[in-house]
């Protein structure tokens, strides 16, 4: 068979493939490598994808790089999707924190079952294989609720024997605020997400899915929240700032929702409009056994014309303290005391209601660097007074 026979059968199947995504977004066929449309993790598609704002999870990464700063313990988590045609997406995603952010690898892998090669005269000789990959290293940084975060990709693709390349970046930005509301709700309940991806080399003389995400995330309650993902693709450079086309082509609107009871079940939906599937629902659950957070998710999504599809994600945490609401509720308290104090120049009472605060919740927001700033501070203070001492002994000798 000759060779751009071979590529054009495995073309027409990614387009199948990613007809969920690419028709509704006018590129089809237009893009390379378009196994990169597909989110990853079940939360987030459970949610609708509707994820670029979303935070504390290992599978933002793929949506937001800058999200990998909100994240609180080590963490790996295994994902699978089934999708048309007996093809399959399957990664895993590791976490580590490193200084005030988090370190994430990841392996991404789209797989098409193999399917019969023939010469010119129609006879077999062979099988086809075609898979492809993407290696992600990305890091995550915590400015005090404002996160920055970039990623590095390898994305590459088998072809019967010929094996192609090409390399891209994403870069994310993340902003937590304190949206008022009537009922008790986490200190920063409102986030903004903003990340462009995939931006990078062509793939067989094709543009990578380069894509501009804005995301929102509200959580008016411990146990509600709604996140909304206004997303562009951007196959040439004009489309970044072209809106003109509306949801006629390439911008999409995805709106996703997540209850959750007592931290143990999640119930999840999410519709993504100007898409070909509209509907999303997803479960999850979640157990603490001593120190690992077993969590697991399941999603299901309507793929319009094509069969649903459906996808499941294991992750682990390591987690060397359980901290419950009420902990965190009474960490809160202490570092709101201990900020008075510093605004009040009570460096030492600022110091003892911070270390209060980690004592009830060791993973509170920066509280390590508040904790070493202050006792620079006190370092620093101390440090004066003994050269005031020793410049008032020199000049009055007592």
């Amino acid at each position: 068979m000759r060779s751009h026979e071979i590529i054009g059968k495995i073309l027409l199947a990614i387009m199948l493939l990613a007809a969920s995504r690419a028709v509704a977004a006018g590129t089809v066929g237009t893009s390379g490598a378009g196994f990169l449309e597909f989110g990853i993790g079940s939360r987030a598609l459970g949610m609708g994808e509707a994820f670029t704002a979303e935070i504390d999870d290992i599978n933002g990464i793929y949506f937001n790089p800058a999200s990998l700063g909100t994240l609180q313990f080590p963490q790996m988590a295994v994902f699978h999707h089934e999708l048309i045609m007996e093809s399959r997406l399957e990664n895993i995603t590791l976490c580590y924190p490193i200084k005030d952010g988090f370190l994430g690898v990841a392996n991404t892998m789209f797989w098409v079952p193999e399917f019969d090669k023939v010469d010119i005269n129609g006879l077999p000789v062979g099988k086809v294989q075609f898979y492809n990959g993407c290696l992600t290293v990305g890091y995550g940084y915590d400015f005090d609720y404002l996160y920055v975060g970039g990623s590095a990709k390898y994305i590459y693709q088998r072809i019967d024997t010929k094996l192609v390349h090409a390399f891209a970046v994403d870069v994310g930005f993340l902003k937590g605020f304190r949206m008022w509301t009537p009922f008790e709700a986490p200190l920063r309940n409102f986030h903004i997400g903003l990340s462009f991806l995939n931006l990078g080399t062509k793939v067989m003389d094709s543009p990578l899915p380069r894509q501009m995400r804005i995301g929102l995330s509200y959580r008016p309650l411990h146990w509600l929240g709604v996140n909304l993902d206004l997303m562009q693709n951007c196959i040439k450079a004009d489309d970044l700032v072209d809106f003109t086309r509306g949801f006629d082509e390439s911008f999409r609107l995805n709106l996703g929702i997540e209850l959750s009871y007592l931290n143990l079940l999640y119930l999840r939906g999410g519709w993504r409009f100007n898409d070909t599937g509209t509907y999303t629902v997803g479960l999850g659950f979640n157990y603490v056994i001593k120190n690992v957070s077993f969590t697991i998710d399941a999603s299901f999504a309507d793929s319009g014309e094509f069969n649903p599809t459906y996808s499941f994600t294991v992750t682990f945490k390591l987690i060397p303290k359980v901290v419950t609401i009420e902990d965190r509720m009474r960490a809160e308290d202490h570092y709101r005391k201990g900020i008075r104090s510093y605004v009040g120049d009570d460096i030492e009472g600022a110091l003892k209601e911070f270390k209060t605060t980690k004592d009830y919740d060791p993973y509170h927001r920066n509280i390590d660097k508040k904790i070493r700033d202050l006792k620079e501070i006190l370092d620093l203070k101390k440090q004066n007074l003994m050269e005031d001492e020793k410049e008032r002994y020199e000049k009055t000798g007592r």
